[in-house]
């Protein structure tokens, strides 16, 4: 292992175990991923080597090379919520922010939405965006990897929460009538598996709400994180939706869950057949694709950037 990735895992404390490989492109499988930006940060005004990619077929950004599963698995469980807010439970204002914003997106989704049905809000924390949905009567789902959040849901908020990585869901299959992922989809180890799983348990009408996060917010704030493994656009995010069987509704940098999260952008998708290989050329080929000298240059400005 190169010795830049060493110093990473050393930086967040989980070494033994771990191997790390690079990766062709998550959407179109492309292996020209210059790199974009080399450093990220771990924590608060430190930086590390841990290079962010761009394609050069359709401009997808993502964390390149990766590590194993294990790492991330860990990571999630134990450390993540440790070291972004130094506790292993949730605090007052994070859930009362989380009720919020899960207010926010029922009253803007209400035109497109059945007046209750059933919900399945991947990476869920724990659980708050789906209160005011649950609170209409709706039958709702949460999944998250971090079991401290994962049972204070549970126990505290009286929801349903399963504490599981998102690759490793098992869900009954055409169950939801709204899937959402609420910046999740950056963090998760196999983007493709998730959205497969996704996919089979969404009704043939089902709508999937995807915000992607990373790159809007690393933009305003001048770095990337390194808890993100790829930083959706909602070009991209669109390109996952059409790969894996949702034909999008429509994309908005609007604030749809509310004044917290700056830099968001946010894809809407009703349930289609899935783009094959051939189809999914030839949407890039139309111009569905991220520039990459573009991307280059809203990023120059960025710590870390090629």
């Amino acid at each position: 292992m190169e010795n830049y990735l060493r110093e990473y895992l050393e930086s967040v404390g989980i070494v033994d175990g771990i191997t790390a490989s690079s990766l062709s492109c998550e959407v179109c499988g492309c292996d020209d991923n210059p790199v974009l930006v080399r450093e990220v940060e771990t924590h608060a005004g430190c930086f590390t080597e841990l290079p962010v990619t761009g394609c050069g077929h359709c401009g997808f950004l993502f964390q390149n090379p990766r590590f194993n599963k294990s790492f991330y698995e860990t990571y999630y469980n134990k450390y993540y919520r440790l070291m972004m807010f130094g506790d292993t439970q949730p605090e007052k204002d994070f859930l009362v922010d989380q009720v919020r914003r899960g207010e926010y997106l029922c009253r803007y989704l209400a035109d497109v939405l059945p007046p209750a049905g059933r919900m399945l809000d991947v990476g869920c924390s724990a659980g708050g965006l789906m209160v005011p949905f649950a609170r209409r009567g709706w039958s709702v789902l949460g999944t998250d990897p971090d079991i401290g959040y994962a049972e204070f849901g549970n126990r505290r908020l009286g929801l349903e929460i399963q504490a599981v990585a998102a690759e490793d869901m098992v869900l009954p299959d055409g169950e939801f009538d709204l899937v959402i992922i609420t910046g999740s989809l950056e963090h998760v180890f196999d983007v493709n598996r998730v959205l497969e799983i996704c996919r089979r348990a969404s009704k043939p009408d089902g709508l999937l709400l995807v915000e992607g996060r990373a790159f809007g917010y690393g933009i305003m704030k001048g770095c990337f994180s390194h808890n993100h493994r790829r930083y959706l656009t909602a070009t991209s995010t669109e390109l996952l939706m059409l790969k894996h069987g949702w034909a999008p509704v429509w994309s908005t940098s609007e604030a749809i869950c509310g004044p917290t999260r700056p830099g968001a952008v946010y894809v809407l998708g009703r349930a289609s057949a899935p783009l094959g290989r051939e189809q999914l050329e030839s949407a890039i080929g139309d111009g569905r694709r991220d520039d990459l000298a573009s991307l280059r240059e809203r990023l120059a400005s960025m710590k870390g950037a090629r």
